[in-house]
């Protein structure tokens, strides 16, 4: 004989309880925006910094005087905050890439 699996709902007289999913978790609206934000502005501020540091480098390089070596560093500036900024938004971006998923799941 073998063991006889059961609920206690089965002991005390309930009938079995229905196989149901668990309801959806519904995220705001305000949430939802805050994901696109968070994703999308590191993908802007990094494409307008690496297209203004070689903007800037392209003008720098296309006048031969000493005036324009300025734009030179400063496309250089741009570039080195890009590296510093990194970090920051790398975060911002996993964390919008996370809270997008969540909210279509």
């Amino acid at each position: 004989m073998g063991w006889y699996k059961c609920d206690m709902s089965e002991l005390a007289g309930y009938p079995p309880q229905p196989n149901v999913r668990p309801a959806r978790r519904v995220y705001s609206r305000k949430y939802r925006v805050w994901a696109r934000v968070l994703l999308w502005t590191p993908i802007a501020i990094t494409v307008v910094g690496v297209i203004l540091g070689l903007g800037l480098f392209a003008a720098a390089d296309a006048d031969p005087t000493h005036s324009s070596s300025a734009l030179g560093y400063l496309g250089l500036v741009v570039w080195g905050g890009l590296a510093v900024l990194s970090p920051v938004l790398l975060g911002s971006f996993i964390a919008g890439l996370v809270m997008v998923i969540r909210a279509r799941n």
